[in-house]
């Protein structure tokens, strides 16, 4: 017979084995990293030349591979005058309660454009372009592009609360999740599997399905931004 010592360090026992036993979870469909760019010499050039000139914040260069009519909002936000005001964002462009924020809105901005054209993307015809892959990715039809997130590495913890040091209850990798509430006041997002199991996952491992996106078309020849949007 087992007495009352012996069963509780058999339960502690189990405890310890099942713990360390991987939670295992269904992830959502894979969606991995695609960069067309390669078909057309061109666009690479012209993609290479223009993410120095971002580098560099050399604003005359960028605002001149726009498009007259670039589209940058879905109200009366386009051309390049609007779009050189978005690159040197001022104190001056902000409402009195926005002003302290102007030099992180800007960068914000720079840094958007930045990761869109670092982030390959499709060609959508034969002479258009849209990046990032992100937004080309056709998603499951019952998916809700605004809050469908879209894993961007190959390993991105799942953790049990928003925070790196918390435990990683399972890996994901190149996939896309639906947001939900929590985390925030944290570089964390929760996020909720297609098994219904959540978890957080760090912002630098995710991308909106509906976040920053841009599209280049060629004519005669030349490669121009014709958008810049995020939103839908």
């Amino acid at each position: 017979m087992i007495n009352r010592e012996m069963m509780i360090w058999l339960v502690a026992l189990a405890i310890v084995f099942f713990a360390s036993v991987p939670f295992s979870v269904a992830a959502g469909p894979k969606v991995p990293p695609v960069d067309e760019a390669s078909k057309d010499a061109s666009l690479v050039e012209f993609r290479n030349k223009l993410l120095d000139a971002i580098a560099r914040r050399d604003i005359d260069y960028v605002v001149k591979q726009a498009s007259g009519d670039i589209k940058l909002s879905f109200g009366g936000s386009f051309g390049k005058k609007d779009f050189r005001k978005s690159l040197t964002l001022s104190e001056k462009d902000l409402a009195d309660e926005y002003k302290y924020r102007a030099a992180e809105m800007r960068e914000g901005y720079w840094d958007a454009l930045e990761e869109v054209f670092r982030m390959g993307g499709r060609f959508t015809a034969t002479n258009v372009f849209e990046a990032p892959y992100t937004w080309t990715t056709k998603l499951p039809g019952d998916s809700d592009p605004y809050t469908t997130y879209l894993i961007t590495n190959k390993i991105a913890p799942l953790r049990d609360r928003p925070s790196k040091y918390c435990t990683i209850i399972y890996k994901l990798a190149y996939e896309d999740e639906t947001g939900i509430a929590g985390g925030e006041g944290t570089k964390f997002q929760k996020v909720q599997l297609a098994s219904g199991a959540q978890g957080f996952v760090h912002e630098d491992s995710l991308r909106s399905s509906i976040d920053y996106r841009a599209r280049l078309q060629k004519h005669n020849g030349r490669w121009t931004i014709t958008l810049f949007i995020s939103g839908d």
